[in-house]
């Protein structure tokens, strides 16, 4: 399979993207936090500047967005991925409790949302606006000028979103572009970025979140509460206790994809509902779900059956990278003395599922 440079980069280097994907919603007025914490399956413990990941859900329970809510003074945005800008702006009026003085705006008709990720991103992003950047803590974000920056990222790596005017985004793009040139910047698009998720684990509302299924299966219940009620709880707290399967991570030596089954000896114990290449690995990584009984890392026992033909598979303690922004140090470490570091493999010994000749 030929290499993809934007996947090398988004490992070793850096890539920028067009996060045209994630829209962003401006809630602002007196009732702006009681309409967000209806919407909200998480607690609303935020300050000022701080993000919080959770989920919009549906009211059978299923995940109908993949949200970041900001508190930004006495309003709140929302960057959501699986709804359009006006979309979102809908399901927040339809849900907003009924007198609340809240003004909704869809900031994504006016502004772009760019994507910086890999390990040495904040080393770019610090040569364009000032080292003081390389500080900003993991799930915050600040204003510059009309510029407002997000550390965020699903990538398993350093990560940003720039929310940018859209009649600057261009000259955003093009200096982050002349920046990152000594720093070897590839371009990303979303199915690369897609493939860096899944090999860490961050749940795609594209991709699973297509499935029938609930942050229960989803091993997603961190991002949802059970003592507050909001769009989704009542379906939540009823099927809580009674499902039967939940998603594992899983790599196979050659291709395996969405619908696949999972087979233990003689018996079908679930199926294949997200997979891509991994690149650094040199096999197939994939989100299976399993009957829970079955759904436990580190089992070497089970076969997906693609194209008629089984195929081993392994069940992985998630992440399947070693990314390498886990040794990364700000302060001590640059892109152009990469090679006087030692950084421990992307692939851990014994974990990858490629054979030497594959990889």
């Amino acid at each position: 399979m030929p290499a993809d440079l934007a996947l090398d980069a988004l490992r070793t280097s850096a890539a920028l993207g067009d996060a045209s994907h994630v829209a962003c919603v401006r809630v602002a007025g007196a009732g702006a936090f009681a309409t967000i914490d209806r919407l909200c399956p998480r607690e609303l413990f935020l300050r000022d500047g701080q993000l919080l990941h959770t989920l919009l859900l549906r009211e059978d329970g299923r995940p109908l967005a993949d949200v970041y809510v900001c508190a930004d003074d006495r309003a709140f945005l929302l960057l959501a991925e699986g709804l359009s800008g006006d979309a979102l702006v809908e399901h927040v009026r339809a849900t907003a409790p009924v007198g609340a003085d809240v003004e909704i705006t869809n900031v994504s008709r006016t502004h772009a949302v760019l994507s910086l990720d890999g390990p040495y991103a904040w080393e770019v992003f610090a040569e364009l606006a000032g080292p003081e950047v390389i500080g900003q803590p993991y799930m915050t974000f600040f204003h510059d000028d009309a510029v407002t920056t997000f550390r965020v990222g699903k990538t398993g790596e350093y990560g940003y979103y720039f929310l940018v005017p859209g009649e600057d985004a261009d000259d955003y793009r093009a200096a982050l572009r002349d920046r990152g040139s000594a720093f070897d910047l590839a371009t990303a698009n979303l199915d690369a970025l897609d493939q860096c998720a899944l090999e860490n684990w961050f749940f795609n509302i594209r991709r699973e979140g297509r499935e029938d299924l609930t942050p229960i299966e989803l091993q997603l219940q961190w991002r949802v509460s059970y003592r507050k009620e909001y769009v989704g709880s009542s379906a939540l707290a009823a099927l809580r206790g009674r499902t039967t399967h939940r998603i594992v991570q899983c790599a196979g030596a050659t291709e395996l994809a969405a619908g696949d089954l999972v087979t233990y000896g003689e018996r079908t114990i679930g199926r294949v509902i997200n997979a891509g290449f991994s690149q650094c690995r040199g096999d197939w990584v994939g989100v299976a779900l399993l009957e829970s009984a079955y759904s436990h890392a580190g089992i070497a026992a089970y076969a997906a059956v693609h194209a008629e033909v089984p195929v081993a598979i392994r069940t992985l303690t998630a992440p399947a990278v070693n990314n390498r922004s886990l040794y990364v140090n700000p302060q001590l470490h640059s892109y152009l003395t990469r090679d006087e570091v030692q950084f421990p493999p992307l692939v851990l010994p014994g974990s990858s599922c490629a054979s030497p000749t594959a990889r």
